[in-house]
């Protein structure tokens, strides 16, 4: 628990923020992801009526059973967030999210993504070792917050996964990828556990 409190040192509680629902329920749940800073965690419900003081508080006693992803790679080094909600692909859940690095201008936040099993969402099967897009148009490296790409939204149209997203914290931009490329690149990149 100390990370935690050291990322969120001076404030009275935890950050807890990226709040995302999968698109559907996952073994007759609810299913959902949040960040508290540095990783995204998950938690799974009947009901929503079920996030109780009393679920948090176990919730919390048992914190590390609910890390869902953890920085892993340069560009996520600082920290990751939810972002859009995951995508059901025949080959598993694809979750766009955002890595934040720490560099000497500033945190530069990119795009990156992460491949997790259908029925059971704990298990990353894919994650890109380098970001699937991250801030190099002026749009993206000047703004209200420079050098972000925060992704918040998809939509799919056939094979094209659009993904929108903040750029700069100043304006809404999208970018698009082949679905099928895109799982077939994370295939490449399997997760060994």
């Amino acid at each position: 628990m100390k990370k935690y409190l050291r990322y969120n040192r001076g404030a009275n509680i935890l950050a807890d923020k990226d709040l995302v629902f999968f698109p559907r329920r996952v073994n007759d749940k609810l299913t959902f992801l949040h960040r508290i800073k540095p990783d995204i965690q998950i938690a799974a419900v009947k009901e929503l009526s079920e996030l109780t003081e009393e679920f948090w508080i176990d919730y919390f006693l048992h914190f590390n059973e609910y890390i869902f992803l953890t920085p892993k790679y340069p560009h996520e080094v600082s920290y990751v967030g939810s972002g859009c909600p995951p995508v059901e692909t025949e080959h598993g859940w694809l979750l766009i999210y955002h890595g934040v690095k720490d560099a000497i201008k500033g945190y530069e936040y990119s795009c990156c993504a992460a491949l997790f099993d259908l029925d059971d969402p704990r298990k990353e099967i894919a994650r890109l070792p380098y970001p699937l897009f991250k801030p190099e148009l002026d749009y993206e490296l000047k703004g209200d917050v420079d050098d972000v790409c925060f992704p918040t939204g998809t939509a799919l149209f056939d094979d094209t996964l659009y993904i929108y997203y903040g750029a700069a914290d100043d304006i809404i931009a999208c970018a698009s990828v082949s679905l099928s490329g895109l799982v077939d690149e994370l295939l490449r990149n399997q997760t060994t556990r």
